[in-house]
């Protein structure tokens, strides 16, 4: 096989082999691959802190997605660090508080009074994690009477609370109280360091929930990565994710719902827009009539629709279909008037001399030259529902759909799943497009003639 890509490159409407075809094809999806290898290559690492401060966010923590372009600093309070090896030999250093252990994997750290500084490499701040106990252990504790070292029996005055079912002996000195007698201080436990409380739980709870509370920060270190993964992530890890979104999440199912919403909103479509479009096409008064309103449609932004129809049918699957069948409206209407515009009046001349009627001019001369041109604008409308459909799925997040994939993949993750189902669209559309071009190529042979 003999390859002529260099023969003729700028030729003008120059035959072009089928192998050559193949080849010319691939090179710019093997260019964008390669771009993506290289902006994705490299390494990241997730590493979870215990509770501390941010450089330049020590009155408020810093939200999660914030970026950290340069070096920033990391100080957490009461702890200190620890060495030692891993399983494998390899020398750790370990971050301790409050019992816990967080290891430090090639992380600059350094003790500072009775804190650690820790120097991280730019990255960003995935998550902030708040664990709080169990509201079961969060019971404000009874008030105890303090106990001598001696007896420990309750000494004279105390303040003690009886017992309800106990006798209290009536004496003079416990029902009459001494006139003007200041009350006696109770006694009080002496005072204890009190973090700060999470607001979001009980007040009864407070005091112990203070003690309990454990912050952990969730950092993810880039380096010598263009994009980190939460933005762009590898081709590795994107396939990599594929036995998840097709299994747990069932993207068959999902892919099969959005296609069925296609082609039920292109087939409404079908049916107002082609008999219209015979009208406008044959019919001059007719097109004055309705002119007006296909060009207002021309201009009519696609997205704006999906609030109108959800006001006129809910988050129902009517109102998919409906918005579909809007946006297939718009776009083939002017498609298929175009097309039969196109007809030359020389097939119309000879078709009145012939003696011809208006249905047969219609039927056997419009139609038959215009179709071909109108096959082409469904081919490419069809394509052109994968982008609406995006839209009109993404205001129901309960259903299913490609559009729900994408959406819940975007806010809760993971994010490979986007770039995962966007792929897929893309092979489907294409598998598609194949079966038009074979419909095509039954339907009108003579197209494939050579000139």
């Amino acid at each position: 096989m003999k390859l002529s890509i260099h023969e003729n490159f700028f030729g003008i409407r120059t035959p072009v082999k089928l192998a050559d075809q193949i080849i010319l094809g691939t090179i710019p999806i093997l260019v964008i691959f390669l771009i993506w290898i290289y902006t994705t290559t490299g390494e990241s690492q997730n590493i979870t802190l215990p509770d501390g401060v941010f450089e330049n966010w020590e009155q408020v923590a810093p939200p999660e997605g914030t970026w950290f372009k340069d070096r920033v600093r990391f100080t957490v309070p009461d702890s200190t660090l620890t060495y030692g090896e891993d399983e494998i030999g390899r020398q750790v250093t370990w971050l301790d508080k409050g019992g816990e252990r967080f290891p430090l994997t090639n992380i600059p750290a350094r003790i500072y009074e009775k804190s650690v500084r820790i120097t991280l490499p730019p990255g960003r701040l995935i998550m902030r994690d708040k664990i709080k106990p169990d509201m079961v252990d969060l019971q404000p504790d009874k008030p105890k009477a303090p106990e001598t070292a001696v007896s420990g029996k309750e000494p004279e005055g105390s303040g003690a609370i009886p017992k309800p079912d106990a006798e209290i002996p009536q004496t003079s000195e416990s029902t009459q109280p001494l006139p003007n007698s200041p009350e006696q201080p109770k006694a009080t436990p002496p005072a204890a360091e009190v973090a700060p409380v999470d607001s979001s739980l009980p007040a009864t709870a407070d005091r112990a929930a203070a003690k309990l509370i454990k912050i952990t920060y969730r950092y993810e270190i880039v380096e010598s990565r263009k994009f980190p993964p939460v933005i762009i992530p590898s081709p590795g890890e994107v396939f990599g994710s594929l036995p998840a979104l097709w299994s747990q999440r069932n993207l068959p199912l999902n892919m099969l719902y959005s296609f069925m919403r296609v082609g039920a909103g292109f087939l409404v479509a079908f049916l107002v827009a082609f008999p219209m479009a015979l009208l406008m096409g044959t019919f001059s008064k007719l097109k004055s009539l309705f002119s007006p309103l296909m060009l207002f449609g021309g201009y009519l932004p696609i997205p704006a629709l999906v609030p109108l129809t959800m006001i006129l049918f809910g988050t129902t699957e009517q109102q998919k279909i409906m918005f579909l069948a809007l946006g297939f409206t718009i776009y083939l209407l002017p498609l298929f008037v175009k097309a039969l515009e196109e007809v030359d009046n020389v097939y119309l001349q000879t078709g009145y001399t012939l003696g011809a009627r208006k249905y047969d001019v219609l039927n056997r001369i419009l139609l038959p030259i215009a179709l071909p041109n109108m096959f082409d604008a469904m081919r490419i409308g069809f394509g052109v529902g994968w982008g609406y459909i995006i839209l009109a799925e993404m205001v129901d997040m309960g259903s299913f759909g490609v559009g729900t994939l994408i959406l819940t993949s975007q806010r809760r993750g993971p994010r490979e799943d986007i770039y995962l189902v966007l792929i897929a669209i893309v092979v489907l559309a294409f598998i598609t497009d194949k079966i038009w071009d074979m419909v095509d190529r039954e339907l009108f042979p003579y197209r494939r003639q050579e000139r």
